[in-house]
């Protein structure tokens, strides 16, 4: 992936495209005296500016597509999966938008488009001499496999939750509102005050966790399944709820998180995805908050890429072990691998998780829907 070139030539002798777009522009800015770029200064003139990024965006493109075209056709494999899943998803609920934070929305939709971000800064410094041309390469194939890796492990986690999801034939869509919280609000809010649970809504949007601070940990979303006629809801990005609630389901069983740190001592629980399925809309409407976890249905852990030591393997099998032995989920741990798992993967009995080889397979996820005790 992004092996360093000749910066002049190719394998056959020939100037890579992106190199004669680097001469063009070159050319271009010797040409007017009056776009500046160096260290500090970067003045490009508005009647200018078209030309200068048609070929500064032309550079970043053609670099990409040759010298990392691996990595470009693997995110163009995962992208395809994703928008044919997503693309179900909100057909089957007529939806409007699904969000997500903005980096990743945009290497799921248009690959080339993200991983482009990456080589902004370093062309820069390239033109105005701060770096030479085998430092550009360098600082550019770290920062591009970088990102590509995390976008990648990100993408999939999201592919398999919008993918279990489809299992489920879904029928209706909802959130719970929360409030969007201010500094303010954060630091006048009364210790032992406790915060409304909001009552589920019908959405249009599907909203991924995005990083906000929360009051209460809720679901991204909840579903009506029609295949079960229950309600199933999700939860990806597990963090400490900032409040206490001042309703709790009855009919669900709760971990006070005093008594899990007595118990366990300070673990951190990191679960890719908890899954929480009932009769009622307003059981599965609270993951935890700053007193208590719900105890799950379902964790499930995704693996994209095993690398060739297998500590990815290592680590998210202890996470998810960790996680499923603290919550201990009424149907069980999975951990979904988007390649095919080593032989001397732990024994599901030993390590208590279910190992799922489900690639970009939809179909293969349904082993999980129909293994769930209803």
């Amino acid at each position: 992936m992004g092996t360093p070139v000749n910066f002049t030539e190719n394998t056959e002798g020939k100037k890579p495209e992106w190199c004669v777009l680097y001469q063009e522009l070159k050319e271009y800015i010797e040409q007017h005296p009056d776009i500046e770029i160096q260290d500090k200064i970067i003045n490009i003139p508005r009647a200018k500016q078209s030309t200068f990024y048609q070929l500064f965006d032309g550079i970043r493109d053609a670099y990409i597509t040759e010298e990392f075209s691996e990595i470009l056709d693997q995110a163009a494999i995962l992208s395809n999966s994703y928008l044919r899943t997503e693309q179900e998803f909100m057909k089957n609920l007529g939806l409007e938008d699904v969000l997500m934070p903005n980096d990743l929305k945009r290497f799921l939709h248009e690959p080339l488009n993200q991983l482009r971000r990456e080589v902004f800064d370093s062309l820069f410094d390239l033109f105005c001499g701060k770096i030479d041309s085998q430092e550009f390469i360098l600082e550019t194939s770290l920062n591009l496999n970088q990102s590509f890796r995390q976008l990648c492990r990100e993408g999939y986690k999201k592919w398999v939750s919008l993918a279990l999801l489809n299992q489920f034939e879904p029928d209706q869509l909802y959130c719970v509102p929360l409030n969007k919280l201010g500094s303010k609000q954060v630091i006048k809010h009364p210790v032992m005050a406790k915060e409304s649970l909001p009552v589920p809504v019908k959405t249009k949007i599907l909203t991924f966790e995005v990083g906000h601070r929360q009051s209460l940990l809720v679901p991204d979303a909840i579903i009506h399944s029609s295949r079960y006629n229950k309600y199933v809801s999700f939860r990806s990005n597990f963090i400490r709820a900032l409040w206490n609630s001042n309703s709790h389901s009855p009919r669900r069983e709760w971990y006070s998180i005093q008594s899990l740190i007595e118990k366990y001592g300070t673990i951190t629980i990191r679960p890719d995805l908890l899954i929480y399925i009932d009769d009622k809309l307003e059981d599965v409407s609270l993951v935890a908050d700053n007193d208590r976890i719900c105890r799950p249905d379902l964790i499930i852990g995704c693996i994209y890429e095993l690398n060739a030591d297998e500590e990815q393997l290592k680590d998210k099998v202890m996470e998810t072990k960790s996680s499923s032995q603290v919550l201990n989920p009424t149907n069980g741990s999975y951990i979904i691998s988007r390649q095919k798992l080593p032989r001397n993967v732990p024994d599901s009995a030993e390590s208590g998780i279910n190992f799922l080889e489900a690639e970009l397979d939809e179909e293969k996820l349904n082993t999980i829907v129909k293994a769930i005790k209803k």
